[in-house]
């Protein structure tokens, strides 16, 4: 039986996401939405096993996607997929989910460690960026698809018009400048077949990309334009990790 602390705890975080549309009738799994708020670092310093967000980050990651991608497909119908791609890009960039977390003050929900806090965790937008996608993956499996598409619509999609007047950048593009500015060399990609159906046909590429002569991130696609956007991509999110420790 929960405790009144517990119950007040649970009520106040319905009422944020309420403030934030989402109809907080429809919440079924309790526990499932706290879990949401849990970064590991919060998990780590109790004294009992819970759950972290991380499996709901991996989750809301990919819906997100799905999502930004449906939106930008009907939103611009004459719209090549070079451009939408670099649009959605922008759209699930760290840096604008981060944006997004602070626009709804999801930085003072979020629950931390100790040394996370001490060190600045709240104003991290790698933190704010993982607890928003977990968010949505709670969203959509507790309330549903309907209600994750409609969050994500109004908080993150809503900014698209901020990203046609901006130059937006690949993320092979930002590595290389990355790379260029602090080893004035550029990255490069290895790629390899990686997978083969019954008859010897490719069917999954991998490439590694390198900076410096260090692995900085690896991608698996069907074509080999693919497994290279998806390396930048991580290798992206590894220069955004470096760039918090400095």
């Amino acid at each position: 039986m929960l405790s009144e602390k517990a119950k007040g705890l649970i009520s106040s975080y319905k009422d944020y996401l309420s403030k934030n549309g989402i109809d907080k009738s429809l919440i079924v799994n309790e526990e499932l939405m706290m879990i949401s708020f849990f970064h590991k670092s919060y998990v780590s310093d109790l004294p009992y096993t819970i759950p972290d967000n991380e499996r709901l980050e991996f989750l809301g990651d990919s819906i997100l996607g799905c999502l930004i991608a449906k939106m930008l497909y009907l939103y611009f119908e004459n719209v090549p997929e070079s451009k939408l791609t670099l649009y959605k890009i922008a759209l699930v960039r760290e840096e604008m989910l981060a944006e997004v977390a602070r626009d709804i003050f999801l930085d003072k929900m979020v629950f931390l460690g100790y040394g996370e806090e001490k060190t600045g965790g709240r104003n991290k937008d790698s933190i704010l960026s993982d607890t928003l996608e977990a968010l949505i993956g709670y969203i959509y499996l507790d309330i549903g698809a309907d209600m994750a598409e409609s969050f994500v619509k109004d908080k993150i999609f809503s900014k698209i018009e901020n990203i046609k007047s901006a130059n937006v950048k690949s993320y092979k593009t930002m590595v290389q400048e990355y790379s260029q500015k602090l080893y004035k060399d550029v990255p490069y990609y290895e790629n390899y077949e990686h997978e083969f159906d019954e008859k010897g046909n490719i069917i999954n590429y991998k490439c590694i990309v390198y900076i410096n002569g260090e692995i900085f991130g690896e991608g698996y696609g069907t074509k080999k334009k693919m497994s290279n956007e998806e390396a930048a991509k991580n290798a992206y999110k590894k220069i955004q990790i470096l760039n918090d420790l400095i």
